[in-house]
């Protein structure tokens, strides 16, 4: 990756990474394990709280014009890893511009989507078309969810989303 982890978490807005080579992301020690592993026993609480903030997500930015957010597929459920928000072009600035509007209000984002096709690493390989993913890398940031979360948390995020637009 073109940027350190010390360069990504120094800046007020993360810089956008490239990857120049094709790699593998092994981060997981035999400790971590062991706790992952404890962890698992409490999955089924730690998906259901992930949920509910991203329905309390949708529905106070469901009114909000120019933003949408990432929805379950019609046949199946998310445990909501992430909960992505795309910027339309009718809301009032920029993924940019609103990455730097949550990173001034204390509030860490970073971009969604990434369409691997447009990294070096991958820039002498033929592919398909891909116009929506394409898209979606321009326009896509990924908002902060995590199952300890509160509900003042979210609201905070929530409130520089609808100034911000």
């Amino acid at each position: 990756m073109s940027v350190s982890a010390a360069d990504r978490h120094s800046s007020l807005v993360s810089p956008p990474e490239e990857y120049g080579e094709v790699g593998f992301n092994f981060r997981m020690t035999d400790l971590q394990a062991a706790v992952g592993l404890v962890q698992l026993g409490r999955l089924p609480e730690i998906v259901a709280r992930r949920r509910q903030l991203a329905d309390h997500y949708r529905f106070e930015l469901s009114g909000v014009p120019g933003v949408r957010l990432v929805e379950d597929p019609s046949w199946g459920t998310s445990n909501v890893q992430s909960l992505w928000l795309e910027v339309l072009p009718s809301y009032g600035t920029d993924r940019e511009g609103l990455l730097l509007a949550l990173a001034s209000a204390g509030v860490s984002a970073r971009r969604g989507i990434m369409a691997a096709h447009l990294h070096p690493a991958h820039a002498d390989r033929d592919h398909a078309p891909l116009p929506v993913t394409e898209r979606l890398t321009d326009s896509t940031l990924v908002l902060p969810l995590f199952h300890q979360m509160t509900d003042a948390e979210l609201d905070r995020v929530v409130d520089v989303v609808r100034r911000a637009g």
